[in-house]
């Protein structure tokens, strides 16, 4: 859509608006601000002081069993402090390392009255000590066994143990060094190894645990206020109905409105990143998060994080306009976007997670995707790269690919709902009632809003369960095929039309059940036969382009082994006829009946062969899919039918089948040895010939014939 005057003199005119309220300023600079470095200096400082507190204020107090092990354990105390003592004494002149001596560990030592695990719980000792093996304990050949008892819940009790076993560590030293002196053994002979660690971490590295799970909340609560006021505060205030029976058409409105909410999103984004970073630079926390003062922020990643974030935002503001639409009052809406808000901070808690990884079903994930896609940004920007390691372009692609098309589906929604008159009239609009049936009138086709936000929801279900059943194969290539068959016509067929039903859609025209005429079958056959030639030269320019790895090759040849291990006709049932069927059923006839609503020809063949092609996914594989759904897209918009599209589809993925079964290539020509070289020219010719002519044939008629082919 053209961002002309009016989009832009509605944009200007709210976010002036927004940006006059206090509430808004505070949310959105203030907060960030004053935030992040009150809460980095007050809990550093209060863990520092906590520490302090404890170490200086406390007295330790540990129990064992036994007063022969009470005393033992006093000796040891005893004769560790008197060590420390001496070594301090030595040494003449103080460098920064005698800073960090080891302290003696200064405790109260008593006898337990009952067993060591109750009296650490009712804190009334910090540590417990006992000694299983004391009494048959020798102390030149021997080996003595220490089990400490501590809370590591409560602070002084993990910190008193920790002080406990560094004594004991340096005690254990000590007599280790006193036998190979006894026995006459040098130490690095019960050395064998020595580990040196070397510290990597680095500032960038460790505000990847926390800066991507923020940096997404913030984006996301950013846009709650102004999603908020400029739907049910405008309603609230009684100024909606004013400006919408303004002269300005409704969809400039919602584009203006929903502009203005996701600049503030993205403006909040901006500013957290930048009060985060500016606090860890200039706070002096590098050191405190990477344990060197030469440690570096990441700051080159940056700007592709906030360009990551984009669609992200468009997606939630999206999703909160159309949610706070609903709202008669500022309190409703926000009762209405807690829920959203809690169903985001699922997916964001589990991504946050160590042990998370941007692969599988979290590059589709709503939230979750973009949480992992920052922090292994971060993480590569670390290790001095930006893309590489686990954020490869083609996850990226992923992440960024389904974002898109979440927030896409998320404004076609939002769109719909801003223009209804539920939102208008106060005392008519819930959410209750835009669901509720009986109020729902009969349409012959389905909304724009409607086939996208299905579509959006399909894709993430059908990622998941390609990697399921992907899983559940182990490599079999023939039970993910029969799986997939399965539930095939449950996600492409059943689910839209459980929609089309439940929202009094006419199925028949949606699906354009109708038949064409026979010239629209005849080049259905064409293309089906002879799409794979110029599909295949298109690949070879691909290769060139973009290389591809040797393993899909391998790939595309065991799944030519596996056709050749089952029977022809489930071959042809599995490959071409259901996905054929369903494919077209969904792509061309339900989703591409809800864009002509609103979009031309082209746009919604283009469209709808670009999530066509997502929904293989097939990264390498996806600019032919989407060529071929360009083809088959023009196919049903000319014959105004669903069924030469289908028949063409079913030809095409059929004639791979048999091309395999009946060995073809050695008749024309093709050396199946090497995927990489060209046809031979005469099969290039009539490929071309045969595609050229289905697609004259499909143009035919006369000048304005084809001006509105859906229109009955």
């Amino acid at each position: 859509m053209i961002f002309n005057s009016r989009i832009r003199v509605i944009y200007v005119k709210e976010l002036v608006d927004i940006l006059r309220d206090r509430r808004t300023l505070i949310a959105m600079i203030v907060v960030p601000v004053l935030l992040y470095p009150l809460l980095m200096l007050g809990s550093v400082q209060a863990i520092s002081a906590q520490e302090s507190a404890i170490r200086t204020d406390t007295t330790v107090v540990v129990a064992t069993p036994d007063q022969r092990q009470k005393e033992f354990l006093e000796h040891l105390i005893r004769e560790d402090g008197n060590v420390l003592e001496r070594e301090a004494e030595v040494a003449d002149n103080r460098t920064p390392d005698d800073e960090k001596r080891p302290e003696a560990f200064r405790a109260k030592v008593r006898v337990a009255t009952r067993d060591l695990e109750s009296l650490v719980r009712a804190r009334e000792i910090h540590v417990g000590v006992e000694f299983p093996n004391y009494a048959d304990f020798d102390r030149d050949v021997g080996q003595l066994k220490v089990r400490p008892v501590f809370d590591s819940e409560e602070a002084r009790s993990s910190l008193a143990a920790r002080w406990l076993i560094e004594m004991l560590d340096r005690v254990k030293l000590r007599e280790r060094e006193r036998r190979c002196e006894l026995f006459g053994i040098p130490l690095k002979a019960i050395e064998p190894i020595v580990i040196e660690s070397a510290q990597l971490a680095t500032a960038g590295s460790i505000l990847s645990q926390i800066l991507p799970l923020i940096l997404v909340l913030m984006t996301i609560t950013g846009a709650i206020y102004p999603a908020i006021d400029l739907t049910a505060g405008e309603r609230e205030r009684g100024t909606l109905e004013t400006l919408m029976v303004c002269p300005v058409p409704v969809i400039h409105l919602i584009v203006g409105k929903f502009l203005v909410i996701t600049t503030i999103a993205i403006l909040g984004a901006v500013l957290n990143l930048a009060s985060i970073s500016a606090t860890v630079y200039f706070g002096g926390f590098q050191e405190v998060f990477s344990g060197s003062e030469e440690a570096s922020l990441p700051f080159a990643v940056f700007p592709v994080i906030l360009l990551t974030l984009i669609p992200f935002a468009i997606f939630f503001s999206a999703v909160l306009i159309a949610v706070s639409s609903y709202a008669h009052t500022f309190k409703e809406a926000q009762n209405y976007v807690t829920p959203i808000i809690l169903a985001a901070l699922v997916p964001a808690g589990i991504a946050a997670l160590p042990a998370s990884k941007l692969a599988g079903a979290m590059l589709v994930t709503p939230v979750a995707n973009m949480v992992l896609l920052t922090k292994e940004l971060l993480l590569g920007a670390s290790a001095g790269r930006i893309i590489g390691g686990n954020v490869t372009w083609t996850a990226m692609a992923w992440v960024l690919g389904s974002t898109v098309l979440y927030a896409g589906a998320a404004v076609a929604v939002a769109a719909k709902v801003f223009g209804t008159e539920s939102v208008i009239f106060a005392d008519t609009g819930s959410i209750r009632s835009a669901f509720a049936r009986r109020l729902i009138r009969p349409t012959r086709y389905p909304s724009v809003s409607m086939v996208a936000l299905v579509v959006a929801l399909l894709f993430p279900f059908w990622f998941y369960l390609q990697n399921s059943l992907n899983t559940a194969a182990d490599g079999d290539i023939v039970a993910f095929l029969r799986g997939t068959s399965i539930w095939m016509p449950v996600f492409f067929v059943g689910a839209p039309l459980l929609v089309l039903l439940y929202w009094k859609v006419d199925v028949a025209a949606t699906w354009r059940l109708a038949a064409g005429r026979l010239k629209f079958y005849f080049a259905a056959v064409l293309i089906g036969l002879t799409a794979w030639v110029p599909l295949h030269e298109m690949f070879l320019l691909q290769t060139k382009l973009v290389p591809i790895p040797e393993q899909i090759l391998g790939a595309e040849a065991s799944f030519v082994a596996a056709l050749k291990s089952i029977s022809p006709w489930l071959a042809l049932l599995m490959i071409a006829v259901i996905p054929g069927t369903c494919e077209e059923l969904l792509f061309r006839g339900f989703f591409m009946g809800g864009l002509r609503s609103v979009a031309g020809k082209w746009t919604s063949i283009l469209v709808s062969a670009c999530v066509f092609g997502v929904f293989h996914l097939y990264f390498f594989k996806i600019p032919l899919t989407i060529a071929l759904g360009i083809v088959l897209g023009y196919l049903c918009w000319q014959s105004r039918s669903i069924w030469p599209a289908v028949l063409a589809h079913v030809v095409h993925n059929g004639f791979v089948v048999v091309r395999t079964r009946l060995d073809l290539d050695g008749l024309l020509g093709i050396d199946p040895e090497n995927p990489r070289a060209h046809l031979p020219a005469t099969v290039i010719i009539v490929g071309v010939l045969g595609m050229v002519f289905a697609l004259v044939l499909c143009y035919g008629g006369k000048k304005g014939s084809c001006h509105s082919p859906f229109t009955d």
